[in-house]
């Protein structure tokens, strides 16, 4: 199954992993999923000043 990705430079989506207009990687949009164990969670929220 394809999932979609989005391309870099462009705000549209496309089924490649390169994308067919500017011609660089696209990546997944998708956040990853929530772990409630997760280990660096505390350190990653201080980095960006959320906690």
């Amino acid at each position: 199954m394809k999932w979609l990705k989005k391309c870099k430079t462009g705000s549209h989506y496309t089924l490649h992993e390169v994308c067919p207009e500017h011609g660089e990687s696209a990546v997944n949009p998708h956040p990853p999923k929530f772990d409630p164990l997760d280990k660096n969670g505390a350190a990653r929220r201080k980095s960006k000043g959320i906690w």
